[in-house]
Parts: C-alpha cells; structure tokens; sequence
C-alpha cells in the first residue's frame, strides 16, 4: 500500500518510540487481520523496524485473499473459521481479524459472532500447540455496553441486551476475553487484551462507522446527515496511538490483563464531532433522525486510558487533531 507523507510520518514516529523493541528483535508474529486498518499499519511499522533497525521481524499474515509476500510478511490464504495449521515457528499472536461495521453486524450477524469466537479459539489452540511467547486479543470499547456516566476503568462491567442481533459483536467479543482467561488457567497462556475504543485515521478500505461516513462526507464537499440527535459520548483513538498501543502491550503489559486504549477525554458529543468534520469543508450538519438497529444503542461510552498510561504509553494525537489529520491525508490521496 502506498502511504501519503503524513502516514509515512506517523510510521516512522512509532517506530522510533522509546520502547524495549530488544524484546520482538528476531521474532515471528502471526497476525488475523493483517490486512485490515490497524494491521496493515502495524506490518508497515514493523517493515520501518527491519530496514532502518535490523530487527528480523517476521509476519505470517493469515487472509482469506492471500497476498503478495516480501521480505517481512508472508500471506497465508487461511479462513480462522477452520482448525490453523502452521509449520512456521511463532512467537506471538495477535488476533486482529474481526467483523468491525455496522453494516457488517447488520447483514451478516452470524458471521460477526463465528469470526470472533470460533477464530479466537483456533488461534488461541495454536497458541498452546505453539507454546508461543504471548498472545494479543484485539477488544473493544463495545464490550462494556451502556456504561455509567463517568469514564469507565477495565473492572467495569456494563448492561447489554442480548436479545438483539446487534448485540452479537458485543457479547462475542466478550466471550472472547473470557476464553483467553481460561487458555491462562487451563493451560498457562500468556496473554493480553487490548480494549480499543473507536479509531479514527485514513482507512483506506469501505467503512461503514460513524465518523467514517462523516469524513467521506466531507471529502465529497457534502453536508453531514446525522441520523440521530448526535449526544452521544464516546471515545476515540487515532490509529497511530492505538498502533503504538499495541506494541507497547506486546512488550510491557502484564499478562493476563486488560487495557484501554483511547485518545484523552473531552467533552465532545458526536454532534459536536460532525460538525467539526464538516467545517472542514465549509459544509453543515443536517439532521434526519431515524431508528437504526444495526448501530451501537449506547449513549456514553468514554474509557479510562490510566491503566496502560501507567506502562509508559501516552496519546499523541487528541480526536480532534486525529480528525483534522485524516482529513489532511484523504483530502490528498
């Protein structure tokens, strides 16, 4: 993929954080979704480290499509789905690949729910069979549901309504949490769980997210149609914070624990948001408020980032700078 000046910026900031990369020198990953927005960024981070730092990272990317391979990542035509056999050694796993958009959840609710789980348990049996390093759950903020109103730590445990089809990402990835618990018990996994909250930056593939659909908006010199009220409280992260977070977990977090990863609380609606991305265009937001049932129901979902803060890792970029910076580099695309 070829990256804007600003990307290439970004990559090579994470690549040059002060972390103790000594720990992944040599190693082998093999990555779910290495090819989606936050794994394609976290191969390219790793290309920056083999050629400006001699790291020898290998990446055994698992896709449905395959890929063409180089020096650094090799794509394996492989459905997660199914039992993974893999001759490669493997160091770490970092289970990526998810369903993760709105329309995704609404057509296809029952793939959303068998990708995360059945693909959590044959990465996490490789995982033992391997008697890998660690292993990296990619979660989400989607896990807490409706959350109370004040920022939410990683003990926080929030209502979801298990009788709606939406609610399948939400409790599948619950349940993943809770299977790589037990591969810890029962078979001494170590792992980490990495909560993400919604990302922000220039996906370069269909999206169907909220603030996604802003941003085309904008780009497209279009008003924003925002189908609800817009008071919603959520918290973001750009993908260079939340690629770095990433790392930072893979080499300091402490095993068996979960973290949040998210930009710095503000106190920003959704609306407030679109409006924002649409001045950038010199566009308006105009409301059509309709009941949509594939889309999130929370209304405040705001994370507390201490916990991996306290592992050395800090967000760069604020929402509102990650916005003015995705728009900056898809304007230019």
């Amino acid at each position: 993929m070829l990256r804007t000046a600003l990307e290439l910026e970004d990559i090579k900031y994470i690549s040059e954080l002060d972390y103790d990369w000594s720990k992944l020198k040599n190693k082998t990953f093999l990555i779910s979704g290495a090819t989606g927005f936050l794994g394609s960024y976290l191969c390219d981070v790793v290309r920056y480290r083999n050629d400006h730092f001699n790291d020898n990272i290998k990446i055994i990317s698992l896709t449905r499509r395959g890929g063409e391979s180089d020096s650094t990542v090799k794509y394996l035509k492989c459905d997660i789905n199914e039992k993974i056999e893999i001759e490669d050694n493997i160091d770490y796993i970092l289970h990526l690949a998810s369903n993760t958009h709105p329309k995704q959840y609404a057509e296809d609710p029952v793939g959303t729910i068998t990708t995360n789980i059945l693909g959590c348990i044959n990465l996490l049996n490789l995982a033992v069979n391997k008697k890998i390093e660690r292993f990296l759950l990619a979660s989400s903020v989607e896990i807490y549901g409706e959350c109370i109103n004040k920022p939410v730590d990683e003990l926080y445990s929030g209502y979801i309504d298990c009788n709606r089809a939406r609610s399948g990402y939400n409790e599948s990835k619950r349940l993943c949490e809770s299977l790589c618990q037990s591969y810890k018990s029962q078979y001494g996994l170590d792992f980490v769980t990495a909560r993400l909250s919604r990302l922000i930056g220039p996906d370069h593939k269909e999206d169907t997210k909220a603030m996604s659909q802003f941003m085309n908006k904008a780009l497209n010199n279009e008003d924003i149609v925002l189908k609800s009220k817009g008071n919603q409280l959520f918290s973001y992260c750009y993908i260079t914070d939340a690629v770095a977070a990433i790392i930072k977990l893979l080499i300091d977090g402490i095993n068996g624990e979960a973290y949040n990863i998210s930009a710095e609380i503000n106190d920003m609606t959704l609306a407030d948001y679109a409006k924002y991305i649409a001045g950038l265009a010199n566009r308006k937001v105009v409301f059509e408020i309709e009941n949509n049932d594939s889309v999130s129901k929370a209304t405040y979902a705001l994370l507390d980032n201490s916990k991996i803060k306290s592992l050395g890792w800090k967000p760069k970029y604020s929402v509102i700078e990650g916005l003015s910076r995705t728009y900056k580099i898809k304007k230019n695309v």
